[in-house]
């Protein structure tokens, strides 16, 4: 199963675009040889289904990886 699926024919477009963007990001990620933490997943699937903003789900990802990095140099 591809990841987002089931958001491939919501009824709202917004929904399926942004689902569709997560997965071309993801998927760039793929190439590169990277695999994205379920972390990652779960704050896209909040922004996915609007109950965050990208302006949010940024944030949350710079402050988790903020403390992931500090917590390696601690």
């Amino acid at each position: 199963m591809a990841l987002f699926e089931e958001y491939k024919n919501h009824p709202d477009p917004i929904v399926r675009e942004r689902a569709n963007n997560w997965a071309i990001a993801i998927g760039l990620q793929r190439v590169d040889g990277l695999n994205v933490s379920d972390f990652i997943i779960q704050v896209a699937r909040m922004e996915i289904e609007g109950k965050i903003t990208m302006n949010e789900a940024q944030a949350m990802i710079d402050e988790h990886y903020a403390q992931t990095n500090s917590n390696r140099t601690s």
